[in-house]
């Protein structure tokens, strides 16, 4: 079997873990197989893959020093959200220096969530192979996967998004500019790239640094003191340092976007929310942002 290949020894016992592949669909399977090699006899109670998740997410809170001084501090918190375990071998003796190979088929939750790697909040997936030898420490071996988020979850609800954020098309007004930013395909997918319309007016010419285009993903820790944090996806620049704007013009711009583990997504400590800025940048003037929301899925597979 091809794949991805981990080898790893634990508790004297070596492992060799085959995966299908490390990206995941909702509602399919992690498929592969372990080979298993005991450096002397063991009993077990039986072997068991499972697919876990963890959850992370950050927060901030108020404490008294020893002079009774009030003090802020971050604190990260970890939580084992799901484990979904699937029995390979019930008790088995397995003899030393002899292999053992077991295909396995491990679910994949159909709603995820899905991978996230972020500061403040967090998502990450493993398999898991372990032993059970009972009375003592169990042989295992993990390996990081990661599970996908498709544009089907978005566009099915299962995620809160901003109102037009799943419309090729939304309008932005702001100070003296008014537009309609056009992307497609709408969920933008990390990894992939995105063809767009910028259609613009403003009331009157406008000299600029440059007309600069973001792609932004807000991560929160949505408990009480949770952190927040701002993460620039993409950035590209439509215009140059001069004239811009007046009558409505249309200019077209396109994108590969970075494969980063950002999606739009809703987790029970943290969410993402995805906005894309057309910035009109201005000397001794306050830039001007038209903003409209949009999601990010990590896979257009069904």
């Amino acid at each position: 079997m091809g794949g991805i290949v981990k080898r790893a020894d634990s508790h004297g016992v070596d492992f060799e873990l085959r995966l299908d592949r490390d990206d995941l669909l909702p509602n399919t399977a992690a498929r592969g197989s372990v080979t298993i090699v005991p450096r002397q006899a063991l009993q077990a109670r039986g072997i068991v893959a499972a697919l876990v998740a963890t959850e992370q997410w950050r927060y901030r809170e108020t404490y008294v020093d020893g002079q009774g001084h009030a003090q802020t501090r971050s604190v990260t918190k970890t939580d084992e959200f799901q484990r979904l375990p699937v029995v390979l071998s019930g008790p088995v003796d397995l003899r030393s220096s002899m292999p053992q190979v077991h295909a396995f088929e491990v679910p994949v939750p159909p709603l995820g969530p899905a991978s996230l790697e972020a500061e403040v909040s967090r998502m990450s997936w493993e398999l898991e192979v372990k032993i059970d030898v009972g009375g003592g420490f169990d042989p295992s071996i993990t390996i990081p996967v990661h599970v996908l988020q498709p544009t089907a979850l978005l566009r099915a609800g299962v995620v809160h998004v901003g109102e037009f954020a799943l419309y090729e098309a939304a309008e932005s007004l702001a100070g003296q500019a008014r537009a309609t930013v056009q992307i497609e395909p709408m969920p933008i997918c990390l990894g992939q790239a995105i063809d767009g319309t910028l259609t613009i007016q403003t009331t009157s010419p406008l000299h600029v640094q440059e007309v600069r285009l973001e792609l932004r993903v807000k991560v929160e820790a949505t408990v009480h003191g949770g952190e927040q944090e701002e993460l620039t996806v993409w950035v590209g620049r439509l215009a140059a340092e001069g004239p811009f704007g007046g009558e409505s013009q249309s200019l077209p711009f396109q994108a590969d976007i970075p494969a980063v583990w950002l999606p739009t997504i809703e987790l029970p400590h943290g969410r993402t929310q995805a906005e894309f800025h057309v910035i009109l940048a201005r000397a001794w003037a306050r830039d001007t942002h038209l903003v409209r929301d949009v999601a990010i899925c990590t896979t257009t597979e069904v």
